[in-house]
């Protein structure tokens, strides 16, 4: 018997269209932001988190769901050019295996494409997988939240502790500078 293996990415032999980095803004006052979710367990807690930080530390206009993958782990290209159209940046993940790093950043990288900065999050140990799908998307230099393993089975409270952990690469993989970063407000203690 033989098997037959598919790799749903391009082969970089067959000349992968280089992917660069969607234009970032140096600050998210202002902003939309979008979140994407796979099957994983806690994801859309984890992203949802995230936003939330981010929400109390900056005047973000509308988050954006979340929005649950149609596929498993891969978004629709419909759902993709949907969160595109409404967002300025997407929060998407949960990259906390190996097949869901790399469709995770399969899917970070679509929204690159389409100019609208994604940050993906995922685990410590998954980076090769994220690494060879950005590779293989053309896009060797794809950043992504490396954030300690596991998150799928973690209770409310470590997820929010884990995201607060997860901020500084967040807000670095945004773009965002030194002074506009200092004017995050510590969680709690609201905006003015």
């Amino acid at each position: 018997m033989t098997f037959r293996a598919l790799i749903p990415v391009p082969d970089p032999a067959d000349g992968v269209e280089t992917t660069v980095a969607a234009d970032r803004a140096s600050r998210l006052d202002g902003a939309t932001i979008g979140i994407m979710y796979n099957c994983k367990p806690n994801s859309r807690e984890m992203l949802t988190a995230i936003a939330d930080l981010l929400c109390e530390g900056y005047a973000i206009r509308e988050v954006v769901g979340p929005v649950q993958t149609e596929g498993i782990l891969l978004a629709s290209q419909e759902q993709i050019d949907d969160m595109a159209s409404k967002c300025d940046i997407v929060l998407h993940g949960l990259g906390d295996c190996s097949s869901c790093s790399a469709l995770s950043t399969h899917n970070g990288i679509a929204f690159e494409r389409l100019g609208v900065p994604a940050v993906v999050v995922g685990t410590i140990p998954f980076e090769k997988s994220v690494k060879a799908m950005a590779t293989r998307q053309g896009y060797p230099d794809f950043q992504f939240v490396k954030v300690t393993h596991p998150l799928s089975s973690l209770d409310a409270d470590a997820i929010r502790a884990r995201a607060r952990e997860a901020l500084p690469q967040v807000l670095a993989i945004l773009g965002v500078s030194e002074a506009a970063t200092d004017e995050l407000t510590p969680v709690g203690a609201g905006r003015a």
